[in-house]
C-alpha cells in the first residue's frame, strides 16, 4: 500500500452509506498483475491499482476493502451488492456507460505479446486469421478479437480460434505451452508478462484506439461516482497518482485521466 499523507489530509464529500460503515469495498479481479494482483504471502491485494484503491479509502477517511472475484463475475458482484465499486482494469464501453455509473482514470493501449522475433509477422489483427490467440474472458480485447475475426470470416479468409480464459495468467500460460500463437491484453499487462520471460517474448502494438479504464458503481449511486471522481481528481492535481504509476514502471503507455484531463 502507499501512504499517501497529503491525501488522508483532504478528505472528500463521503456518501452517507460509506461514511456510515466506515468501509469501501470494491470489487476486483486480483489475477492481473501488475494492475490488481497478490502479494508474495498468497493472500494480500497488491498492485498499482490496489495502490490506488487503497488511496481512495484514504481521501474518503474509511477503510478500503478489496474482495476477490473472477472477471466473468465481476458486475454480478456489483449488481447484488457485494461491494460498492468495481476496479478490474475495465475499458470504457457504450453498454458499460449505459447501465453504470463510471470514473476515468487511465487511457492505455492494446497489443500482442509474442514470440520472441515474431516468426509469425503479426504486424496488424488481421494477421491473426486462422490463428489461435489467448484472451482475458469479458474483456474489451476479447471483443475486439471476436470483430476481426467476423469481419475475416466475412471476406472469405479463416477466423481466429480465440481462447477465452479466465484471466490473463491462464492466457500467458497457454502462450508459454505453445497453445495460443499470441496473447492480445492491455500494455500494462502484456509488459509484465514480457518482463517475467523477456528472452522468450516480445510485444506488437496494434494499430487501434487506446482504451479508457474506469472504476464503475451503481448507476443510482450518483453521489459515490461523484465522491470516486473527486478523489481521483486529488490525486492528479496532487501528483500521488503519477507517483503510484512510477512506482510500478508502467508510466509507458498510460495516460491519467481526470474531470480537466479527459480521455474520451
Amino acid at each position: 500500500m502507499v501512504t499517501l499523507p497529503c491525501l488522508a489530509h483532504s478528505a472528500v464529500n463521503v456518501p452517507a452509506d460509506i461514511k456510515a460503515k466506515k468501509e469501501l469495498v470494491f470489487c476486483s479481479d486480483l489475477e492481473n498483475p501488475p494492475a490488481e494482483g497478490i502479494a508474495d504471502d498468497g493472500k494480500t491485494p497488491s498492485g498499482v491499482a490496489v495502490d490506488i484503491m487503497n488511496a481512495l479509502g484514504q481521501v474518503m477517511r474509511v477503510k478500503t476493502r478489496i474482495d476477490n472475484y473472477t472477471f466473468s463475475g465481476i458486475f454480478a458482484a456489483l449488481d447484488t451488492g457485494k461491494c460498492d465499486l468495481v476496479m478490474a482494469s475495465l475499458g470504457k464501453t457504450p453498454e458499460r456507460a449505459a447501465r453504470y455509473g463510471l470514473i476515468d482514470y487511465w487511457k492505455v493501449k492494446s497489443g500482442l505479446l509474442v514470440t520472441k522475433g515474431n516468426p509469425l509477422r503479426f504486424e496488424k489483427y488481421e494477421d491473426l486469421s486462422g490463428r489461435r490467440v489467448a484472451a482475458l474472458l469479458g474483456s474489451r480485447n476479447e471483443s475486439v478479437v471476436k470483430q476481426i475475426s467476423d469481419k475475416l470470416v466475412s471476406e472469405g479468409k479463416p477466423a481466429i480460434t480465440l481462447l477465452s480464459l479466465t484471466t490473463n495468467v491462464a492466457a500467458f500460460h497457454d502462450l508459454i505451452l505453445g497453445r495460443a500463437d499470441a496473447m492480445v491484453g492491455d500494455t500494462v499487462a502484456i509488459n509484465y508478462y514480457m518482463a517475467r520471460a523477456r528472452n522468450k517474448f516480445q510485444t506488437i502494438d496494434m494499430p487501434i484506439p487506446p482504451k479508457t479504464w474506469v472504476i464503475a458503481t451503481l448507476k443510482s449511486n450518483e453521489p459515490l461516482r461523484q465522491a470516486t471522481q473527486e478523489g481521483i481528481d486529488k490525486m492528479n492535481d496532487s501528483g500521488d497518482m503519477l507517483k503510484i504509476v512510477n512506482k510500478w514502471c508502467i508510466e509507458n503507455g498510460v495516460e491519467l485521466c481526470s474531470s480537466r484531463h479527459t480521455c474520451d
